[in-house]
């Protein structure tokens, strides 16, 4: 791994879906680590810090294991069954780790509509989603305050669609800034946009994008693409950075964590 001045690792590369290889991904930050020597040193680590080792863990592992071609509606439902049922040490940290969660949601969405697979993004947008079914949430909260009170995560929610209850979630969790809560409602209402648009336009797969752009000039190909959600991971990859930094500090800064996280 190569780190910059800032200790961050980053590895650009374009983002795509091998399920949709005719539609042009914007080149987006696919892997953020941090390098070890920001890890806090064994002699300064609080009475948490097996607990933190496991959630520092916890932040990698999802950051390898979410690549384009695992990010799917089974694969968010169970990391966000894991993240229920695991002791967090802040509440800040599981409504961080909440946030990675809503972005790959966001982010399979938006690629099933640019595909063009309707029926798959209904399932994160549309259908009433049984995961929160599954939640025992009646059990003491998942996290621990500083002084050793438990919390407790909202009221149970009725079963939504996954994306409107991981929002809901996030909205009534009083943690998340209103930057970041309105980016997610910007994002949501795009994706439901670009599937409007190309359900009008008659398309039923990435063949007939494929066909369109091949019978359009540069300027009409490139406004066409303009249209296309095409997110790219940046944010998943900050709300990670950002949950790290936290975890070393239990800071919130403006520059990264703040950007996420209310002070």
């Amino acid at each position: 791994m190569h780190s910059n001045s800032k200790g961050e690792i980053l590895n650009a590369g374009r983002v795509t879906s091998p399920r949709c290889r005719n539609v042009p991904h914007r080149p987006g930050v696919q892997a953020i680590d941090i390098s070890e020597t920001m890890l806090p040193a064994p002699g300064c680590r609080s009475a948490d810090g097996p607990l933190l080792n496991a959630w520092f863990e916890l932040n990698y592992r999802l950051q390898e294991e979410a690549s384009d071609t695992h990010i799917n509606k089974t694969f968010i439902e169970r990391w966000i069954v894991r993240l229920w049922n695991i002791v967090s040490p802040r509440p800040q940290c599981f409504w961080l780790f909440l946030a990675r969660m809503n972005e790959l949601a966001l982010l399979c969405a938006s690629k099933y509509v640019d595909c063009c697979e309707f029926a798959a993004a209904d399932e994160l947008l549309v259908h009433p989603n049984s995961i929160f079914l599954y939640i025992d949430w009646g059990r003491e909260a998942v996290f621990r305050g500083n002084e050793g009170k438990r919390g407790c995560i909202p009221a149970e929610i009725n079963p939504g669609p996954l994306m409107s209850c991981l929002y809901r979630l996030l909205m009534e969790s009083g943690y998340i800034t209103e930057d970041y809560l309105h980016s997610i409602s910007y994002r949501t209402y795009k994706i439901n946009r670009v599937a409007a648009m190309l359900k009008e336009l008659g398309m039923a797969g990435t063949e007939k994008i494929a066909v369109k752009l091949s019978c359009m000039n540069i300027d009409e190909r490139r406004d066409f693409q303009s249209r296309l959600c095409l997110f790219d991971r940046r944010t998943f990859n900050e709300i990670g950075r950002a949950l790290h930094l936290f975890m070393l500090s239990g800071r919130v800064d403006a520059e990264y964590v703040g950007k996420y996280l209310r002070g």
